[in-house]
């Protein structure tokens, strides 16, 4: 790989990439028909090594989408009969409240990046309650003790989470939600082009109650095809196949989480030691550990050095377009790349 891309997705693939592709080609799976044998030992050995390493609870069903977007239309459409309620900081977030406005009656909650999620407020006509877990953003993360809250104070309700920049990056305590979702293109590793959802046996109780069965994406649907290890349309078959051998070459997620809070700590120290760069979450205590939002003075400049020196910085988003870089932490991303990101940093900051 030419470049060191530090964009907070798509961003690095794992480097075997290429021999996983290889593979798949050669034992026939890029051609594999969806209702075949051969597909139904392939989605059997994904969702396992994927529960395995992940440390996703029995009795959760998988099942892959076209992208993370798609789940925000199967939780409005499948699994919300009075309406949801959003809580949001960023642009995702707000994306993700909008696009369900469109098919289900909402509540939004606002908080700031500095804020911890605000539980206290949960309307009762709503019977879906959505969070995103990791704001990539603004690279601000909700702790799993606000989920736990959340959790206990809203027994009866839905919980879905959108953690498309933290899923392969930060152990989740799944028993928190019913409904978590991402991308594979950020902490996965993998080339963009696939979600995964995972859903709690509450999560798949709810679907069959409600049997919202009218569209080629409905829950229920997606649902049958799981349990017969098969899928509603043709999926992507070598994404999937790229997850399975990802994930079964991985040491799994406590060593993944690790790993990249050791990498924060390099980044920490050096942005402590520099007048020129700040953090733009101020709050330690809800600053993402798989994306960082960095204040600088010339955000454009910066990203035009680094460029010349071989790095892909990620751009700001949203409000912090004008201010701010961002740097995706994700695992598949090399320790001498970020070695060279530092050393980049320490000289032009």
């Amino acid at each position: 790989m030419k470049m060191a891309n530090f964009y907070p997705g798509p961003s690095r693939v794992y480097s075997h990439i290429t021999e996983y592709i290889y593979e798949a080609y050669m034992d026939g799976v890029m051609s594999a028909n969806h209702r075949s044998e051969l597909f139904m030992d392939l989605m059997v050995k994904t969702k396992s090594t994927l529960s395995e390493k992940l440390c996703i609870p029995e009795g959760y069903e998988l099942v892959f989408t076209s992208s993370a977007t798609e789940c925000w239309e199967i939780i409005a459409q499948s699994l919300t009969q009075k309406g949801s309620q959003h809580f949001y900081n960023g642009s995702f977030g707000e994306k993700w409240a909008s696009y369900s406005s469109a098919l289900v009656p909402t509540t939004n909650v606002h908080f700031g990046i500095n804020e911890v999620l605000p539980t206290g407020d949960v309307s009762e006509d709503v019977d879906v309650l959505c969070v995103t877990h990791n704001e990539t953003s603004n690279a601000t993360i909700v702790r799993q003790e606000s989920l736990q809250m959340l959790r206990e104070e809203n027994l009866g309700k839905l919980i879905a989470v959108d953690a498309t920049s933290s899923l392969g990056g930060v152990k989740l305590d799944f028993t928190l939600a019913d409904v978590w979702y991402a991308s594979v293109q950020k902490c996965l590793g993998l080339p963009a082009g696939m979600g995964v959802m995972i859903l709690s046996p509450k999560a798949q109780e709810v679907a069959y109650n409600i049997g919202e069965g009218n569209r080629y994406n409905s829950l229920v649907r997606i649902l049958d095809n799981a349990k017969k290890h098969q899928t509603v349309y043709t999926p992507n078959v070598l994404s999937i196949y790229l997850l399975m051998r990802t994930q079964k070459a991985s040491k799994g997620i406590d060593y993944i989480a690790e790993k990249l809070s050791r990498r924060l700590v390099q980044y920490e120290e050096l942005i402590s030691s520099k007048a020129g760069v700040s953090h733009l979450v101020e709050n330690e205590a809800v600053r993402s550990s798989t994306v960082l939002a960095l204040k600088v003075d010339d955000p454009e400049v910066l990203k035009s050095q680094a460029e010349e020196y071989g790095i892909i910085l990620g751009n700001g988003y949203g409000p912090w377009k004008p201010s701010t870089i961002r740097i995706a932490n994700f695992p598949a991303i090399k320790s001498r790349e970020v070695e060279k990101l530092i050393g980049f940093l320490d000289k032009h900051l």
